[in-house]
């Protein structure tokens, strides 16, 4: 641990002191990372007041559970802040007895944990008293409350009784009021989710999504696999976010070897994370304008993305960057020469995309349909812990590449586009800046990229100790849990990805001063990862 870690730390300690009751019952888990054993009874208070504190600006960043009864006879939670002011994170550890597996909900102090605990409950059986319950990961048809797959007795290839529910939404009920469903099953080639609006007139005053048709029960799969196996499951979580996804683990299962790894290893996974980060802005661009009626800037952001896949597959033969990560630097090297082809591939690129810049933002009939278009305003976005993009647009100030750095980040002065417009087009904004900001950042990353090894060997594991991988992916903040057993194999694995956190979003801009024509727009200002969510 450096000495500047064990000042943040130090410094950390002394603050949680001041404002919690917490005694000894505390555990430093790595250089940024500290644990307190809370009594369940204190959770939600103690969330909120971490929440509330000025002088650690605590934000949650995730909530999981472990099935812990063989070694702690009791399940346990883990609610993790990020200390932004000090960059450390921080865990709450609260036991939760098996004979009566409930807690004080902490969604009623904090809204945005609120999947996370619906989830909690479908997979482990574990009460957030004080919340409604509906079913979220898993269906009605799978007997709610009967089948808790997340525990360890929980056999993986059990057969689950598919029974006859249908899907409830609750919307207003009067004269003239209709419901409009979109989904499961769409006519792009998108993943399933329903959609459903409740309009008066053409007004929208109603909507619900239910998603987690194409649960994959990836943490499920991950246990009792080696750390070398699940690399390869959390890769194959998302195609849009792949390479972000192997980098958020391998971050993960690094800290608990206590490894850093080479820095040329370092400064090219900040090469593809940027590349990545291209890829799905021109996405999200290509689906903005096509939903917006604009089939042109559509057709020439996809072509621009296609540049950016190439790339990809020149670099590294895949398209989404699956298999150069390994734990413990990169499965191989790139030549300097390829790097430096990138940069002259990157001035035609950037002088492409400017010409697509002004194809968005100078048509009117796009402008028309994107202004006051799925409003958030920041208060809101903020109760419902919005990250990446669509939180910079509604005025949130946060990039985890500057407020929480890893890799090699804090080198580098990071402009992160902040909008106060709220809407779709803010949005827009924000990702074609981000754009500009990739690029610049990538030829500065070449012109400073080291010479020598790629990769270091890794001997041994902590066991039993939580360790998180916290990254910036290109829809936002990217939360990897990972705990090993006494084995070192995965005993939990869990993944809280950005589109998780901003579907409440979509739900309420979707709600504002809009008309059905503006839902597909609204939803396509977010272009949330379905794969990230039916993990």
């Amino acid at each position: 641990m450096d000495q500047k870690s064990n000042i943040q730390l130090d410094n950390l300690i002394e603050k949680v002191k001041e404002l919690l009751v917490i005694q000894d019952n505390y555990k430093i888990l790595d250089s940024n990372h500290l644990e307190i054993l809370i009594d369940k009874d204190l959770l939600a208070k103690t969330a909120e007041l971490l929440v509330n504190s000025s002088d650690l600006n605590a934000s949650l960043i995730t909530l999981t559970a472990v099935d812990s009864r063989k070694t702690e006879r009791a399940y346990t939670l883990y609610t993790v802040f990020s200390i932004n002011k000090l960059n450390c994170l921080l865990s709450l550890k609260t036991l939760i007895e098996e004979k009566n597996p409930s807690y004080p909900a902490i969604s009623k102090v904090i809204p945005s944990l609120n999947w996370h605990e619906r989830e909690i409950h479908d997979l482990f059986g574990i009460i957030p008293e004080g919340i409604e319950l509906p079913p979220l990961v898993l269906h009605r048809d799978w007997h709610p409350g009967k089948n808790f797959p997340m525990r360890k007795d929980f056999p993986k290839d059990s057969q689950i009784p598919i029974t006859e529910h249908e899907l409830e939404f609750q919307g207003p009920h009067g004269e003239g009021f209709h419901q409009i469903a979109v989904g499961p099953i769409h006519a792009g080639i998108i993943e399933p989710g329903h959609l459903r609006f409740c309009a008066l007139g053409e007004e929208i005053h109603k909507f619900d999504a239910q998603l987690f048709y194409t649960h994959k029960g990836i943490e499920k799969m991950a246990e009792g696999k080696t750390p070398e196996e699940c690399l390869e499951i959390s890769e194959h979580i998302c195609g849009m976010c792949s390479f972000s996804h192997s980098v958020a683990y391998c971050l993960a299962l690094e800290t608990l070897a206590n490894t850093a790894i080479p820095e040329r290893a370092v400064f090219i996974r900040m090469v593809f994370l940027e590349l990545e980060r291209l890829a799905s802005h021109l996405a999200d661009l290509m689906a903005i304008s096509s939903s917006g009626g604009f089939a042109f800037a559509s057709a020439y952001s996809a072509t621009l993305r296609e540049v950016i896949m190439r790339i990809n597959h020149e670099l590294t033969g895949s398209r989404f960057l699956r298999g150069l990560n390994i734990i413990g630097g990169l499965q191989k090297d790139i030549p300097d020469k390829s790097f430096n082809n990138l940069t002259v591939k990157l001035e035609k690129f950037n002088t492409d995309f400017k010409d697509l810049e002004k194809l968005i933002l100078n048509s009117d009939s796009l402008l028309d349909r994107l202004e006051l278009t799925g409003l958030l305003p920041k208060e809101k976005a903020k109760s419902l812990g919005l990250v990446g993009p669509p939180a910079r647009a509604s005025e949130i100030d946060t990039d985890i590449r500057r407020d929480n750095s890893y890799l090699a980040y804090k080198r580098y002065k990071l402009n992160v586009p902040i909008y106060d417009t709220y809407d779709a087009l803010a949005r827009t904004q924000v990702r074609i800046d981000e754009v500009y900001e990739s690029v610049k950042l990538i030829k500065n990353i070449i012109e400073d990229l080291p010479s020598g090894k790629i990769s270091v060997e890794i001997n041994s594991y902590l066991k039993l100790t939580p360790s998180v991988g916290f990254i910036e992916s290109p829809k936002g903040e990217l939360v990897h849990w990972v705990m090993l057993n006494n084995d070192g194999k995965i005993l939990r694995f869990h993944v809280r990805s950005a589109s998780y956190m901003n579907w409440m979003g979509v739900v309420q801009a979707t709600m504002g001063n809009n008309i059905v024509p503006d839902g597909p727009l609204v939803n396509k200002s977010f272009n949330l990862c379905y794969a990230c969510v039916d993990r």
